[in-house]
């Protein structure tokens, strides 16, 4: 019975083997339904296990056939010398590379502390003109307040230097009104007889006297238009 199903077994794998040729070349996958289509009717519990191991040994064999085999020992030692003296070289180039690189870096470094130094300079002395600035302000603030005060002084003293001047003025033309009505009162006669009947005698002078007096206080008028002007 055993014989009989391993005959059996072996002639479905060389059926399955010969289905699987047959969907390579048209290019169909290799599936249980599209074997058992090439083979004909048979059982899937049989031909499952025969078309997994097939697929195994392809893909064994492809895995195989594209696997790089290892390098030869005079290959291997020729390609370690050529990598060797490829590294060198790149290293030295490199090497040159890097030193102007380091003499650049080491170039804008110094550059950068000249920068830093002339901004620190610049700071300094903006600091110290902010500073004038700010001391101009506070004394021009402070002899602005000084101007305003001067002001109101100088118009106080004006003020009482106009009251002065209205009120000599008005001084000065009372004076003068005064005068005229002496002048006036100067002019009449005192006596109709000139010889002095019936009123007081005149004076030896003549009015002399009278005109002295008038001139006294022609003076002290003078003097008052003077102090008003």
């Amino acid at each position: 019975m055993a014989t009989k199903t391993q005959k059996t077994n072996t002639a479905l794998e060389k059926k399955a083997r010969a289905a699987v040729s047959e969907l390579d070349k048209l290019g169909k996958p290799i599936t249980n339904a599209n074997v058992r289509e090439q083979i004909g009717p048979c059982s899937f519990r049989d031909l499952t296990p025969i078309v997994k191991a097939i697929k195994a040994e392809r893909e064994a064999r492809a895995k195989a056939e594209s696997a790089v085999p290892d390098m030869p020992e005079e290959v291997a030692e020729l390609t370690t010398a050529l990598w060797e003296a490829a590294f060198r070289a790149a290293d030295e180039a490199a090497a040159v590379s890097r030193r102007a690189h380091a003499e650049e870096v080491a170039e804008l470094r110094k550059n950068l502390d000249e920068w830093e130094t002339d901004v620190g300079t610049v700071e300094d002395e903006l600091a110290a003109m902010t500073a004038r600035a700010q001391g101009a302000e506070a004394a021009t603030a402070e002899l602005e307040d000084q101007v305003a005060n001067l002001r109101m002084v100088i118009a106080g003293l004006e003020g009482r230097l106009l009251g002065r001047q209205e009120a000599a003025r008005a001084a000065a033309k009372a004076d003068k009104n005064a005068e005229t009505n002496l002048e006036d009162a100067c002019q009449m006669p005192l006596f109709d007889d000139p010889a002095g009947e019936e009123g007081l005698p005149l004076a030896e002078d003549g009015g002399d006297a009278m005109h002295e007096d008038l001139g006294r206080v022609n003076e002290d008028d003078g003097d008052l238009d003077d102090e008003a002007a």
